[in-house]
């Protein structure tokens, strides 16, 4: 009698582990679809420019924005 009271203990405590050690990657993959979608999303909003003015302007905004986060260190 005693020795099944252990392993019922035992088959809970191990049922326990393994229900918080899926808890834990079901959250991990949780975040990391959310931060897939969020990156999927950034994606659709870019916009290609079209002609060589456009594409002078785009460089100078992305070096403005290296260098502000260059200066902000």
């Amino acid at each position: 009698m005693n020795n099944s009271i252990e392993n019922i203990k035992k088959s809970i405590y191990s049922h326990y582990q393994n229900s918080e050690k899926e808890k834990s990657e079901l959250l991990s993959s949780i975040e990391m679809y959310w931060l897939n979608a969020d990156i999927q999303r950034k994606k659709t909003e870019i916009t290609i420019p079209n002609t060589a003015k456009e594409n002078i302007i785009r460089i100078r905004q992305l070096l403005a924005a290296a260098w502000a986060e260059d200066y902000k260190k």
